[in-house]
């Protein structure tokens, strides 16, 4: 997993000021946060017994990975790594190849072990890359990026490169090892092409999004006719 492939970081794409980088938040998804979000990906009414019933799992599955997470916190380097497998081994050699300062992600899976894995599997010698987390409710300047059909509130930097990699750490069953996917994102417009890889990851690991805060306004049934009827 370490590969040793290219030479040093070199820097893809500046940040605006606003850009900031703390630890995730701790995993304790916010229920009403949970149904408005879930609403999009879903899509169904926010009160529907299948959001009731995914909220129910998600904070069911909050408890397992909090625990997953202190005991993989406590393994070192070289056990950690044995316990990380890539979805896309090609995407990997990418990564290690352009060894990006900055890589975007958000709350979903082992997002708290994300920066220390992404500095494990880097070549020896690179900067580990900093995260960029683009769901933080306390950025000052968020964008719109739209997401299920509707402009989801997100916090994504003005990318002038083309190159820009978006990067999740999930477990795997048995929440014991750990799954790396990483998206090297190109395009003219790198920010509006990050949707399709963000949908994929929310689509593909529901359960394990913390959502802490509503990426919309409003539940999908005040804006999709047919989820008004059916929340009737």
């Amino acid at each position: 997993m370490t590969g040793d492939q290219g030479g040093g970081p070199r820097s893809l794409h500046p940040l605006d000021r606003f850009w900031r980088r703390f630890s995730p938040v701790r995993i304790a998804p916010d229920p009403a946060a949970l149904r408005v979000n879930l609403s999009y990906v879903l899509h169904e009414p926010s009160s529907s017994s299948v959001v009731t019933e995914h909220v129910r799992l998600i904070q069911a599955q909050a408890r397992r990975a909090a625990c997953a997470v202190r005991n993989l916190s406590t393994l070192s380097d070289e056990e950690l790594l044995t316990r990380i497998v890539a979805r896309d081994e090609s995407a990997l050699d990418d990564l290690q190849r352009d060894c990006p300062t900055h890589v975007l992600s958000i709350d979903l899976g082992a997002s708290t072990l994300l920066g220390r894995v992404l500095a494990l599997v880097l070549p020896a010698g690179s900067t580990a890359p900093e995260i960029v987390w683009i769901d933080r409710s306390f950025v000052q300047s968020p964008s719109r990026l739209q997401l299920f059909g509707q402009p989801a509130d997100l916090a994504v930097p003005q990318l002038s490169e083309t190159i820009v990699w978006f990067a999740i750490l999930v477990f795997r069953p048995g929440w014991n090892s750990l799954l790396l996917d990483a998206v090297r994102v190109t395009g003219e417009a790198p920010v509006s092409d990050l949707a399709p890889s963000i949908e994929r990851a929310l689509r593909d690991y529901t359960n394990q999004w913390w959502s802490q805060r509503p990426w919309w306004a409003r539940p999908a049934e005040a804006v999709y006719p047919e989820l008004r009827e059916e929340a009737r």
